[in-house]
């Protein structure tokens, strides 16, 4: 099939599945700690999935901002899929994660985009624009999964902090993700007018 572009990285990163999958669900960060998102407003979510809109900046072309729905479905333990039409064209990203142990996890990630029509000419250009936002996305999250994976050892737990003594700071367990994962109150992310 000449108009689907297939473009696959892998990574592997010293931290737990459930804390790269954290990463992916904590939609919080998104135009805090990544400077090509201007804006996400969800419009749903519910159990394992939910429906986001997105406005982001082109990489190489960050002049340009496009608006961008999504649907995100945490398929299985290992497997998040994610939706989208970018430029008038569907994709698809699916998100594989194996934990190598407790501390290193190998995520691969694949991308299609069905290109039809006129949009075949944007093949060569969707392949490396993809690898650049992969890239910057990666090291944009990188800190953000780590520091996530020290503060879990040390028995953080969501909007209570660290314990107080500090001998109950060792030794945490990383657990699962409850999904959807949950957002403070007046958060930013639940402000679109469809939102009720």
């Amino acid at each position: 099939m000449d108009h689907l572009l297939e473009v696959n990285i892998i990574k592997k990163i010293k931290c737990s599945k459930a804390v790269a999958f954290w990463n992916y669900w904590d939609h919080e960060h998104l135009d805090v700690v990544h400077s090509g998102y201007k804006k996400s407003d969800i419009m749903y979510d519910d159990d394992n999935f939910l429906f986001r809109i997105d406005r982001v900046r082109i990489p190489i072309f960050s002049f340009i901002a496009i608006k961008t729905p999504i649907f995100m479905v945490q398929h299985d333990e290992n497997t998040l899929f994610t939706f989208a039409i970018q430029f008038g064209c569907e994709s698809k990203t699916t998100i594989k994660m194996k934990e190598v142990d407790k501390n290193l996890t190998e995520i691969n990630m694949n991308y299609k985009f069905n290109l039809e029509g006129w949009r075949i000419v944007m093949k060569p250009f969707l392949r490396v624009l993809i690898k650049k936002w992969n890239e910057k996305v990666w090291l944009e999250d990188l800190p953000v999964k780590l520091r996530r994976q020290k503060v879990l050892e040390m028995n953080f737990k969501d909007f209570n902090g660290l314990p107080d003594q500090l001998s109950d700071r060792e030794n945490g367990v990383i657990k699962d993700l409850k999904l959807p994962i949950t957002r403070p109150l007046e958060s930013s992310r639940d402000r679109h007018i469809f939102n009720e």
